[in-house]
């Protein structure tokens, strides 16, 4: 592979780079030191016995797929995996298993992923060799003792809680096998849902291709309101005739403070900027941190058989592959973006036999209330999976009023539910503040609950609204 992408290089190359546009790799370019990096420094380079990764470096150097077209564009690289090991670098990446979504707390939430999506994912169908990583789809059956039984597996890796960016510069270059029913994504996730639930707090898909349609792929954002009250923006590209995703091409996005643009192989196909977050003020949700996903579907509501069935004809011939070359994240000089600091920490919602929503706001959350139902914990509002360690003091502050007097309990729980601080408040139409300090005697996740349930005869008050304000976990 690496042999051909060299001689590709020499096939279409139409003139040199001068070195000294790009001072800093004139003494790893330059292998035959005549001053520029042209087609000759690829055969000095060959004869000399260079390594893969330092051709593949050359090559992508050559054809401006690589760092040349983001740093002519005033970008620096600051993160990349080029694949060039033998197996996936767990210290960059992490496998997302299974065919179930899950919730922060790793609760199983829908099958699917909430896409109808058939494959099973798992951590046996990626493959690096020769400077590519290689997702696998197969027709194949796997038994899961909590999830059931499955006729495709595939692969699903992210960066998550391992790297993250807010805005730059964000570059793979990939190739996928076609067929009906597969669903090869780049795309990413916040970090943090900072602002709520999806879409609150965003989605970003740099390429999303369709199997059964290899001749053109999207690029979408994801926000407004949380589910189902989300929307989307999304433009195709539609390669030139005789191209498709079954070859090698260069997918990338722009992500500045107030606008997005996507491009297959620097040509630019579409530019948002109108996007919005119920009740926060505008760039949110994107001026966060997202991280990368690299996956390849199958079946689903994007190309399955009537939105859900995978086509077994598609692997006739075998296994489908997803083929990565490099991920490669930039950030652009003199005006790098920082995620934006929250006022209040947003709340997830958890309601048991209750009618009740949570609505985060810009510096407050709004705990709506019609009916308590008969739990303590019948409405809750929380802050989920709190990583912790021994020894550690952490503060909790926040104020609250509420439309009407009534008791709140406010508990930190670990994933057994012992309670390392549990303190009922009265609270009432006059905004108060309180501050509490929780040390833990080892590393732990964990809860923050405020529970807004049927506390000391809350059920009998009827109607009312709770807000909290500046919550803090420090």
């Amino acid at each position: 592979m690496k042999a051909l992408k060299a001689a590709a290089a020499a096939l279409i190359l139409l003139g040199a780079v001068p070195a000294a546009v790009y001072a800093d790799q004139r003494i790893e370019m330059d292998y035959n030191s005549n001053g520029t990096v042209d087609i000759f420094d690829m055969v000095s380079a060959r004869k000399k016995g260079a390594s893969a990764p330092e051709l593949k470096r050359l090559s992508g150097f050559l054809l401006g797929n690589g760092d040349t077209g983001a740093q002519a564009e005033g970008y620096t690289l600051v993160w990349s995996d080029e694949f060039d090991g033998s197996s996936l670098d767990m210290d960059k990446w992490s496998y997302e298993l299974g065919n179930w979504k899950l919730d922060d707390a790793g609760n199983y939430i829908t099958n699917g992923w909430g896409n109808n999506e058939q494959e099973f994912y798992t951590s046996q169908n990626t493959e690096v060799n020769n400077g590519i990583l290689t997702i696998s789809a197969k027709k194949e059956n796997w038994t899961d003792e909590k999830q059931g039984s499955y006729e495709y597996t595939s692969s699903r890796i992210s960066t998550q809680h391992k790297f993250s960016a807010c805005g730059g510069r964000i570059e793979v270059r990939a190739r996928c096998d076609s067929g009906k029913s597969l669903w090869p994504a780049i795309w990413m996730l916040p970090e943090d849902s900072v602002y709520g639930g999806w879409a609150l707090s965003g989605e970003i898909d740099i390429m999303e291709g369709w199997g059964s349609t290899p001749e053109k792929i999207c690029g979408t954002i994801h926000f407004g309101g949380a589910w189902p009250n989300n929307t989307y923006l999304t433009n195709d590209y539609i390669f030139p005739q005789g191209d498709s995703t079954i070859n090698w091409h260069t997918y990338s996005i722009e992500w500045e403070k107030d606008e997005i643009r996507w491009y297959v192989d620097d040509v630019l196909y579409s530019t948002q900027k109108d996007w919005y977050s119920e009740g926060f003020s505008y760039p949110a949700p994107f001026d966060q941190n997202f991280y990368l996903i690299l996956n390849l579907a199958v079946g689903g509501h994007f190309d399955g058989i009537d939105g859900i069935y995978a086509e077994p004809a598609t692997f006739a011939d075998g296994p489908k592959h997803f083929d990565i070359d490099y991920v490669r994240v930039y950030n652009k000089k003199d005006s790098q973006m920082t995620p934006t600091k929250q006022t209040s920490l947003a709340l997830d919602n958890y309601m048991e036999g209750s009618e009740a929503s949570v609505v985060n706001k810009e510096g407050c959350t709004a705990v709506i209330i019609k009916n308590t139902g008969e739990l303590e914990y019948a409405v809750m509002g929380l802050l989920r999976s709190r990583s912790v360690r021994a020894g550690e003091k952490h503060t909790l502050e926040f104020d609250v009023s509420s439309t009407v007097q009534r008791s709140m309990v406010v508990t930190v729980e670990d994933s057994a539910y012992t309670r390392y601080l549990d303190k009922k408040l009265t609270i009432t139409p006059e905004k108060t503040h309180y501050s509490f300090e929780v040390t833990f005697d080892h590393d732990m996740d964990t809860d923050i609950k405020f529970q807004l349930g049927n506390i000391d005869g809350a059920a009998a008050i009827g109607p009312h609204e709770v807000t909290l304000y500046n919550i803090k976990w420090d």
